[in-house]
């Protein structure tokens, strides 16, 4: 269309249309106001003489008056409808020179040869144009060109020629009318033109989303009848309007694949009918790798995956069968599984994969029961809670499982209690701590199992109790003078010799004497000590 290429040219006219005047001859009046038609020139020299010396004047003045007009364009209309004794009524008008720009005449315009009254009287006055007005008419043209092909522009980039019918040649028509009427100077209905081809892009811009969809729709309908060319031209059309639209994007890619998908479809049918389902198999996966969506393929696909299902189902829950039968559990399982892959609702895989989980779980409990009697045997109470507890995680209401834990249990108590006391024998010096050895003693007798360990450690713990229990004779020597007395046995009052029976131990011996400085001893009795002498004097005076 030729608006863009106006533009240019028509802005490089905009000054040189109102820069040049047309001076035009008006009516002459006498001096009694009515014209002479017998006499239209006077004969004598003088008067002669005088006009060529006034047209000398009046060329140099205009000269200098169109210099000053062409830099400073002024409204000529105006100037000679205000005053009405002016000789000439000067209108605008384009004169090219040869290099095709517009110049102003050098000087006013004047008659070739004497006018007559006649031809006075049968001239009209030339209409005068207006150069504002003219330059506004240009300036709305082109503002309206302006608007009109920045609308252009942007349905032209979301592809309207090949969405816009009817609507897209009423703009181009409308676009090429304001043209010629802008190249004939009728700026006006330029405008106009110009405009209603403006406000047609905008009505074609506003219904993008609508021809959008509608492409969309056709582009779909097009592929499901198997026509690739005609439904790539339409998603194409659509990604015009949309270049980042995902899902007309995915259908342009389902589009380009369609031919190939149908040819491989079609391939897999015949390998089908010939019983060669392996080939048949190959050729709708490729279909599907070109396209994933494609329903022929995938139904294709699905037919052929149950005839290879008959006969290979058919031979693994054989073989998982089999292996259930000759105690190989866990192949067994294997095998159905895969059957299972196959048809993952049939009622018979789901009933043997029910016997064989059962067979792999009864043989699970049964090899850690194993484990934890062994664990008994070898008094690694530990490794024997583990089991149990590891059976009853199976199934928390197995009795032996119940039972072994609570026994395990027991066994790792008692054996930390003895262990306390073999390790600090020195703790059964206090009563409390003696009784509990003493409970541990016979919490250990009650245990079932016992073991040779678990017995060795019940007599190295008996054997200290008998220590801690079993007292040793102290004897305490004094002056008669000082008062003795024994913690954890009371006070013992003055004497010279005095023998006691003490549990194993540690005891402090305190000696006190009115005048005299206390003494403190501490005494350690230890398990089958021999007598202990203690002698307890006051002999320092304070």
């Amino acid at each position: 269309m030729p608006s863009e290429k106006l533009t240019q040219s028509l802005r490089n006219q905009q000054t040189s249309d109102h820069n040049v005047e047309i001076i035009t001859p008006l009516k002459v009046r006498s001096h009694g106001g009515q014209p002479d038609s017998s006499h239209p020139f006077r004969s004598p020299v003088m008067p002669i003489l005088l006009l060529l010396i006034g047209m000398v004047v009046m060329a140099a003045g205009g000269f200098i008056f169109i210099r000053q007009l062409s830099k400073h364009p002024v409204d000529v209309s105006k100037e000679i409808h205000g005053n009405e004794t002016s000789e000439v009524d000067v209108q605008k008008k384009p004169v090219p020179d040869a290099t095709g720009r517009t110049k102003l005449p050098v000087g006013p315009v004047t008659p070739s040869a004497p006018v007559t009254l006649e031809q006075q009287q049968t001239m009209e006055p030339q209409p005068t144009i207006n150069p504002a007005k003219r330059a506004l008419e240009k300036q709305k043209a082109e503002k309206a060109l302006e608007a009109f092909l920045i609308l252009k522009k942007v349905i032209q980039e979301k592809g309207v020629a090949e969405w816009g019918g009817k609507e897209y040649e009423e703009m181009t028509t409308l676009g090429r009318e304001a043209d010629e009427a802008f190249m004939d100077h009728t700026f006006l209905g330029a405008a106009e033109k110009y405009a209603q081809a403006g406000r047609k892009a905008a009505e074609l811009a506003d219904t993008t989303q609508a021809v959008f969809q509608r492409l969309l729709e056709e582009g779909r309908k097009a592929f499901e009848a198997g026509n690739s060319t005609m439904a790539q031209k339409k998603f194409r059309a659509a990604l015009m309007i949309e270049p980042f639209n995902d899902l007309a994007q995915r259908n342009l890619e389902q589009a380009e694949t369609l031919d190939a998908v149908n040819r491989l479809v079609e391939s897999g049918k015949t390998h089908e009918e010939n019983d060669r389902f392996a080939f048949a198999h190959t050729d709708y996966q490729e279909a599907l790798k070109l396209d994933p969506e494609s329903k022929a393929a995938q139904q294709a696909l699905n037919r052929v995956k149950e005839r290879i299902v008959g006969q290979e189902f058919q031979k693994l829950i054989s073989d998982g069968l089999t292996a259930y039968h000759d105690g190989r559990y866990q192949s067994a399982r294997t095998q159905l599984l895969r059957a299972k892959s196959f048809r993952p609702d049939s009622c018979e895989v789901q009933n043997a994969l029910l016997q064989v989980d059962e067979a792999i779980r009864l043989a699970k409990i049964e090899k850690l029961r194993q484990n934890a009697l062994t664990a008994e045997h070898t008094e690694d109470w530990d490794k024997a809670l583990r089991s149990y507890l590891a059976v009853l995680k199976i199934d928390p209401n197995i009795s032996f499982a119940v039972q072994g834990k609570e026994g395990a249990l027991e066994h790792i108590r008692v054996a930390k209690r003895i262990r306390f006391f073999l390790q600090k024998p020195d703790v059964m010096e206090s009563n409390p701590q003696l009784q509990n050895a003493v409970l541990v003693i016979g919490e250990a007798e009650s245990l079932q199992p016992r073991g040779p360990r678990l017995s060795q450690r019940l007599d190295e713990l008996k054997a200290l109790v008998d220590a801690a229990r079993t007292p040793v004779k102290v004897m305490i020597e004094s002056d008669n003078l000082t008062e003795v007395a024994v913690y954890k046995v009371g006070k013992l009052g003055r004497f010279t010799t005095r023998e006691l029976s003490l549990r194993p131990g540690i005891y402090t011996v305190v000696g006190s004497r009115d005048g005299y400085k206390d003494v403190r001893q501490k005494i350690v009795v230890k398990p089958r000590q021999k007598a202990l002498r203690v002698i307890v004097l006051c002999e320092n005076k304070v």
